[in-house]
């Protein structure tokens, strides 16, 4: 198709000059099926977009179900324009699964991307549209386009200053308290190995984990934004010893630039024994965190954290944990990027150098979009940990190197009423110049998403 008849088909289909495409037409009249018999694919794309985009989806879909498109890009063109004529006919949930089909064949169209967290947006699946939101930011072509799609991001936060956040996943593990893995343990002094009882070994369980969650985000003014969160997290085990109930609060007050955040604020956790309803363990302390751009596809990442711990329930075991992490990710397009992370913790025990301890940690995480509408999470971590003082009962200083790894698959293209379907496998291995503190621990976590 030459120049001249590729811009008369186009102007045609954008000023509405014919009569027949006036809004609300739903065939096109020989005029302009004569036309587009003349198109070539490109062109044609770009005519069905347009009337499905300004209100002439009627004929659009003549067109479409008429003159099939044609090409290796053919079936997510088709998918996507369909997608767009179930929007404009106001089927917000049947565009979303167009989108999402068009996005589990390939998930480097952008321009699909865009289209479902805007209609997200309007169904009001807000977690889902911020998570598409984020991923196209990281691709923007510049900082300008970066720094629009976050301004949307803060739109939407604006709307919807409370959220609340349900999840109820499937926890089997293979070594719920940790326990050791060495069957005889050498005590120096004696000539007599010691077998750890059953309470020391490893222990296999079936759990349900469920909580909830729920925040308020306000923005004060132009350069500032408060963000209060809090959450409640219960385990249920076969074996009721290893039940788990908590409670976390987190307060934060950011102020905002162009190209992050500086927040600072406070947290709170509660454990609640076992037995009854009382609080076992009480954590509190400040928090500084931070968010640089340093280009469009380059973000740093960065928190500290001091706690003070106190045992309630026994009354006499006090602690400081001070906690610290950073990390960088590079975004190589919106469906993939890496995270290289690296942090220092230090536990401190008051009174007792023997169970106090500094780690020292480096990561390294990828999100990938596969096609088949498959999500992949992966991440794997080295800890380093050197304890204060020797061991009394093993009479020398502990040392540990822990190796961790997780998982996560994600059927993206699985709506369920919001939500996705997402398999995690974790694994653990912790060895140690102790025997007896080596361990390694399975764990599958099943549950339904909404970021996907």
């Amino acid at each position: 198709m030459n120049f001249r008849i590729a811009c008369l088909a186009l102007g045609l289909f954008i000023t509405g000059g014919a009569t027949s495409f006036a809004s609300g037409s739903v065939a096109p009249s020989a005029e302009q099926i004569a036309i587009f018999e003349a198109a070539d694919q490109g062109t044609r794309v770009k005519i069905l977009l347009l009337l499905a985009r300004n209100g002439n989806h009627g004929i659009a879909r003549s067109l479409l179900e008429t003159y099939p498109l044609e090409g290796p890009f053919a079936a997510n063109r088709s998918v996507f324009i369909e997608g767009l004529i179930l929007k404009a006919e106001g089927d917000l949930t049947g565009a979303v699964s167009k989108f999402r089909d068009a996005l589990a064949d390939d998930p480097k169209l952008t321009l699909v991307r865009s289209e479902l967290a805007k209609t997200l947006v309007a169904l009001e699946q807000h977690d889902s549209a911020k998570h598409h939101l984020e991923l196209l930011a990281a691709d923007a072509p510049d900082q300008d386009s970066a720094s629009g799609v976050r301004s949307f991001i803060d739109r939407i936060d604006d709307r919807r200053p409370y959220s609340f956040d349900l999840y109820v996943s499937l926890a089997p593990s293979s070594n719920l308290n940790n326990g050791t893995s060495t069957k005889k343990v050498y005590v120096p002094g004696s000539s007599i190995p010691w077998e750890p009882g059953p309470d020391l070994k490893p222990t296999k369980g079936i759990g349900v984990a469920t909580g909830l969650n729920a925040s308020y985000n306000k923005r004060l003014g132009n350069d500032f934004r408060f963000i209060a969160a809090g959450g409640a997290d219960v385990s249920i085990y076969s074996d009721k010893d290893f039940n788990s109930y908590s409670l976390s609060q987190s307060l934060e007050l950011r102020y905002i630039f162009e190209r992050g955040y500086l927040g600072i604020g406070a947290v709170g956790s509660q454990a609640l024994d076992n037995s009854k309803i009382d609080i076992s363990n009480l954590a509190y302390g400040p928090r500084v965190a931070g968010r640089f751009e340093l280009t469009t596809r380059d973000s740093i990442n960065t928190s500290t954290i001091f706690e003070w711990n106190d045992r309630l329930a026994d009354g006499s075991i006090e602690s400081t944990n001070w906690v610290n992490d950073i990390s960088i990710t590079h975004a190589f397009d919106s469906s993939f990027n890496m995270t290289l992370s690296a942090g220092y913790d230090k536990v401190t025990v008051d009174g007792n150098d023997s169970v106090s301890y500094g780690t020292w940690s480096a990561g390294l995480g990828t999100y990938k979009e596969l096609p088949f509408g498959v999500s992949v999470n992966a991440r794997g971590e080295y800890r380093k940990s050197e304890f204060d003082d020797e061991n009394i009962t093993f009479q020398k200083i502990r040392s540990d190197h822990r190796f961790v790894g997780n998982l996560s698959l994600t059927k993206r293209d699985f709506n369920i009423f919001g939500f996705a379907p997402q398999l995690t496998y974790s694994y653990s291995y912790n060895a140690s110049n102790i025997d007896f503190y080596d361990f390694n621990t399975h764990a599958i976590d099943f549950k339904l998403t909404k970021e996907f």
